[in-house]
C-alpha cells in the first residue's frame, strides 16, 4: 500500500504520533486556567432572589452569580463596581 492510499484512511490532522498516545491510553493533559480567589465572593447566604431577578442577599443576577468562579480578578471587581450601583439605587441615602 502506497503512502497516499495510508493517508487517505487518517482522519484528517492525525499522526502516527497522535494515534500512538491515544493507543498507548496517555493522553496531553491541557492546562486549566488557575480560578482567582484574590476577590473574596460578596455572598451572605441569603440567596433568595427579588422581582427583578437578583438575589436579595449580594444583589447579583442569577449569571454573576453562576460565573463567579471562572471570572478574573478584573471582571470580579466590575461586578462588584455594580453591587454598589445596585446598593445606592435601592438605598439612596446609604
Amino acid at each position: 500500500m502506497s503512502n497516499a492510499d495510508e493517508s487517505r484512511k487518517q482522519p484528517p490532522g492525525s499522526s502516527d504520533e497522535q494515534r500512538d498516545i491515544v493507543r498507548s491510553g496517555t493522553r496531553r493533559r491541557r492546562r486549566r486556567a488557575v480560578p482567582d480567589t484574590t476577590v473574596p465572593s460578596p455572598c451572605v447566604a441569603v440567596c433568595e432572589y427579588d422581582g427583578e431577578g437578583l438575589c436579595k442577599g449580594c444583589l447579583r443576577n442569577a449569571d454573576e452569580i453562576r460565573e463567579w468562579i471562572i471570572m478574573s480578578r478584573e471582571q470580579k471587581l466590575a461586578v462588584l463596581e455594580l453591587l454598589k450601583e445596585r446598593r445606592q439605587q435601592q438605598h439612596p441615602q446609604q
